[in-house]
């Protein structure tokens, strides 16, 4: 078995984000990068041909940019393939704990619902937290 990663999104969002991963977690990462629509050509066939090459017992975790969006949607159909996750909204965090996590065996649903919540959790104001610091420090 093999973790394969798909990072995609609409422009160039998803080479960014490889190229942080990459930063983070070491050049011999390897990830497929969708950067959609920047040759106005529709993804269908790239999507199938991402999959294509992909053998049926290797696992795929797909990230993708927006929920409902169109490169989201020509990633739906695969969630139906055995050992594939499709992820949406996703973030460095998200991106970099995934991509961190042990490959000597498959995912499951419940680590990565685990992992989703906690890259929720890094988005914040942090106005709102800088406030709360500063009414911390007068009641002291």
């Amino acid at each position: 078995m093999k973790r394969h990663y798909v990072i995609a999104s609409h422009s160039t969002f998803s080479a960014g984000m490889a190229n942080a991963l990459r930063f983070f977690a070491g050049d011999d990462l390897e990830l497929t990068v969708l950067t959609a629509y920047v040759d106005n050509k529709p993804i269908d066939e790239q999507v199938k041909d991402i999959f294509d090459n992909i053998p049926e017992e290797d696992e795929v975790i797909v990230l993708t940019d927006l929920m409902g969006g169109s490169v989201n949607q020509r990633f739906f159909p695969y969630i139906y393939r055995q050992h594939t996750h499709v992820i949406t909204g996703m973030n460095l965090s998200l991106a970099m704990a995934i991509v961190m996590e042990p490959v000597n065996d498959y995912l499951s649903a419940d680590r990565i619902r685990e992992i989703v919540e906690e890259a929720k959790k890094q988005l914040t104001y942090v106005n709102d937290v800088a406030s709360e610091q500063v009414g911390d420090d007068d009641d002291e």
